[in-house]
């Protein structure tokens, strides 16, 4: 199942890396982009500040194989903008939070207590399309995408 979710997240634009060691690919990441101010969903600064920021990294509390859609849960997400205002979002994934489809991903939030009022998905970075049919990349959120599936756990 993690094959098929790294695919999908490839296919829709998205970069997918599978690994035993996440601090180490964040730490890449964050060279790679040469990122100067770096913002956590535990620990963002406010709305309005945000938009300065080069990288948000979150964590995704399950991934959906067949689409390469991340589900962000609110009631763990304690700032869902570094998901969705910097130029480059890190998310991080447990390899066993993996499921197949939506439903089984929604069960999986629902597992021990009520959806959260604020779920947010994501399949890779942020598209739009004119009237023409123009794909434009990054234009309301990330231009970037890093999925970082975490199998130490």
């Amino acid at each position: 199942m993690i094959n098929r979710f790294k695919e999908s997240v490839e296919s829709v634009a998205g970069h997918c890396i599978v690994t035993t060691d996440a601090a180490d690919c964040v730490k890449q990441i964050l060279a790679d982009v040469k990122a100067t101010r770096v913002a956590t969903s535990d620990n963002a600064p406010n709305a309005k500040d945000i938009f300065g920021f080069d990288v948000g990294i979150s964590n995704a509390q399950a991934g959906i194989a067949e689409t390469g859609t991340l589900v962000l849960d609110s009631a763990y997400e304690r700032h869902r903008l570094v998901s969705l205002v910097p130029p480059v979002h890190i998310a991080i994934v447990n390899a066993s939070s993996i499921v197949e489809t939506l439903a089984e991903a929604l069960a999986l939030l629902r597992k021990d207590r009520e959806i959260s009022p604020a779920v947010t998905f994501i399949t890779g970075p942020s598209r739009t399309a004119d009237i023409e049919l123009t794909l434009a990349i990054g234009v309301h959120g990330p231009q970037q995408l890093y999925v970082i599936v975490d199998q130490s756990k």
